[in-house]
């Protein structure tokens, strides 16, 4: 009786664990496209998403309603990703994923934290496609530097490290810059010592004049 009891005890609680569990796609958002007539999940393959770790922008296509789902295949030979990041934007074709039937990635590797806005364009069987998905909006993540996370060192923040660079690049031409310009000062200082010693009183010529003026004076 007892042993039935625990038993019972231990099953509730797997049972509780398991529903509590936190679920995979809970950083993904849930949507019905092409006129109601498909359910898609959109993520990251590969969650938290971390700046400079291959990863892969991820959308499950099935039949709406249905249940076990429905996969629609052959949809990355008519549907593309375009991702924007900031103010820069770029399109990437999708391919199915081996041995999950309805599921389509697009590789990228993203090299800066922050949100990005995934617009998936195309077609889907017959019904035209143009959905946008905005990590801002919290129902999927975005991309984050990674630093809590590295060991044993923390590797530098890119933004910060090219920011320092253009710094350091604009401090070397503010430099090189100055050093032109005292080479020209002292290229013109040089011009004019040498015009000045060319242009000086000769010796030859004054003592010349002397002694005559005073042969003249007492003949």
């Amino acid at each position: 009786m007892h042993l039935r009891l625990l038993a019972a005890i231990a099953s509730i609680a797997a049972l509780l664990a398991l529903l509590s569990a936190p679920s995979v796609s809970l950083a993904h958002e849930r949507r019905t496209i092409g006129n109601g007539k498909y359910d898609v999940v959109v993520g990251w393959e590969t969650e938290p998403a971390y700046v400079n770790q291959r990863n892969a922008a991820g959308i499950r296509i099935s039949k709406v309603g249905t249940n076990p789902a429905q996969p629609v295949t052959d949809a990355d030979k008519t549907l593309k990703i375009q991702v924007r990041q900031g103010a820069q934007t770029r399109t990437f074709d999708l391919r199915a994923v081996f041995g999950q039937p309805g599921y389509y990635v697009a590789d990228i590797l993203p090299t800066r934290a922050g949100d990005y806005v995934w617009t998936f364009t195309g077609s889907v069987g017959a019904d035209q496609v143009n959905e946008t998905f905005d990590s801002a909006d919290g129902k999927f993540d975005a991309v984050t530097g990674g630093s809590e996370v590295a060991f044993p060192i923390a590797a530098p923040d890119p933004d910060q490290v090219r920011l320092e660079l253009l710094a350091a690049q604009s401090a070397a031409q503010s430099a090189q810059t100055i050093a032109y310009v005292a080479v020209g000062l002292a290229v013109l200082g040089l011009v004019g010592a040498c015009l000045a010693w060319l242009t000086r009183p000769r010796a030859s010529t004054i003592s010349v004049g002397s002694a005559t003026a005073r042969r003249e004076r007492y003949s």
